[in-house]
Order: C-alpha cells, then structure tokens, then sequence
C-alpha cells in the first residue's frame, strides 16, 4: 500500500528529510502537497490522505480528532540565531543601541525586550521574517522598506533560507528559551502504520509529552511569550520554562527535574512554580 502523505504549511521545507526517512523504513508513499491552513487536520478525516507531517500546533489539536501520533521524529534543532543583515557581525549583547531586529513571535519579542529593551523591534510573521532573510543583505525587503539590521529567527528557518553558516550567534536556549516544541515534527495517522512507527523517538516523544503537558496546565492564563525546554536524560528530564510581559519588565523562569516516566507530572509541576511566580500577572498573558 501507498501512504499519502501531506505536510503542514508551517514546515513544508522540512518535508523532503522525512519522506527519505520514511523511505528507508521500508514506506512506500505518496506527497499530494500541504495540508489545509484553515483545518489542517480535515484531509485525514476526509481519508483524502493516510499520514500528516505536522509540527507542535496542530499535534496539540490531533487528540481531539482521537489521531494517532505514530511517530515524533527525532529532534531538529531546537535553538534561536541571530543573523545580520547590514553591518559587522555582533551578537546580540553588544548591538548598538537602537539597532533594528526583525522577529516573527511574542516570544520572541517578549525575550528581546527583557534582554535588550534598548533595541528597536520589528515585528514580522514568519513569512515576512523568511522573506527579507532569503534576500541579499542590506538590500532591503522586496517591498522597498529598509531591511533590519538583524533578524531572530529559528536555527530550522536559517537553515532552510541559507543562513545558518553565517549566523552572527547561536541564542542559549537555557536562557533565551525556544517555543515549546520547537524544532518537533509528528506523523499523526486516523491508524498505527506499522512500518512508521519504526521512526519514532522515544526521547524526543517524551521531552514533547513534558512541553505539552506544560502547556496544557498553563494555557487559561495564557501562553504566548512562553518559552520551555525539556531534555531527558538517563532516568531523569528536566525541564526550563520562563515567560516575559511584552515590556519585558517582568520576567518568570522555573527549572525543574522529574522522573523520565512521570512526563507529564513535571510538566504540571512547573506550570504551578510559574504561576507562584507570578506568570499569570504578566502584562498580556492574564487571562482575560
């Protein structure tokens, strides 16, 4: 039998690696394009497709529809990068104040204003921020707007626009913390394909099982400047998380360890050390 298989719109550079991994697990299939924006989870009700590669956004909505996740894929890169575009090459520590930094995300615009509130920010969607990095530097965007001086983006994202060798700095993900699930991608399916199950990675699900679950207990008061990082390791996963108000005045941080079979105990646990700390009175992340 032939899979077919479509991809998330959000990660469709990243579709060819899987289709050869899929290949060398013995699965024949079939790429019929990407998923629906809107529901991206209909062509698999619909039967129009047997397996979606998605990433953390549409993985959280997939219980829901009762899918199964038949695979969480090893790991891709996890961190943020810093990439110049006019200039020298400057980390983000020691940009001149009132530098232009293009991002896409209130994560990311939260982390940049509590690490450098000096800076101008440029927000951007993640179109736009891929636009103006597949550019020629210091050539501006294809709009005619002057381009930033630098742009934050996803290591995934540089990778995909050509950047990442010259990317002026890696971010410390314990410090400058990725979305949760950055750099996960899933095979959900309405049935196990046994062949794909071969795929999945058991450490990269259950760091993934402890960002969600981290997610899920937090989400009523909100999750947008939320970064967190789990990693198992031997018995144990640890887990980082912190969240800044868009000022960046304020910001939150919890680090704890659990045991690597109670995932989704430590993702709840840290959920309540933020909210103590006061993560629910973030400007922009209290529940309305």
């Amino acid at each position: 039998m032939t899979a077919r298989l479509a991809t998330h719109s959000e990660i469709a550079g990243r579709t060819n690696h899987v289709l050869e991994r899929l290949h060398h697990a013995g699965v024949d299939v079939e790429f019929v394009g990407e998923l629906e924006r809107d529901d991206p989870l209909a062509a698999l009700t619909d039967h129009q497709i047997d397996l979606a590669l998605v990433g953390v956004s549409v993985m959280r909505g997939s219980a829901a529809h009762e899918f199964t996740t038949v695979a969480v894929l090893p790991r891709m890169e996890t961190r943020d990068v810093l990439v110049a575009l006019q200039g020298r090459a400057t980390p983000l520590s020691e940009l001149p104040a009132g530098s232009t930094v293009g991002f896409a995300g209130a994560r990311r615009g939260a982390f940049l204003a509590a690490h450098r509130s000096d800076l101008r920010a440029i927000e951007m969607d993640n179109a736009r921020v891929r636009a103006v990095a597949g550019n020629t530097r210091g050539q501006g965007t294809k709009g005619g707007e002057p381009a930033p001086d630098v742009l934050i983006m996803s290591a995934l994202d540089a990778r995909e626009t050509g950047l990442l060798d010259t990317a002026v700095e890696v971010l410390d993900p314990k410090a400058w913390l990725p979305e949760p699930g950055q750099g996960a991608l899933a095979l959900i399916a309405r049935h196990p394909i046994a062949e794909a199950t071969a795929l999945d990675h058991l450490p990269t699900r259950t760091a993934l099982r402890t960002e969600l679950a981290l997610l899920d207990a937090i989400s009523e008061h909100g999750t947008e400047t939320l970064g967190c990082l789990a990693q198992p390791s031997g018995r144990w996963i640890r887990l980082w998380a912190a969240a800044a108000s868009p000022s960046g005045d304020q910001l939150v941080r919890s680090d704890l360890t659990g045991p690597l079979d109670e995932p989704e105990s430590l993702g709840a646990s840290v959920a309540a050390e933020l909210v103590a700390r006061g993560y629910r009175l973030l400007e922009g992340v209290e529940a309305s």
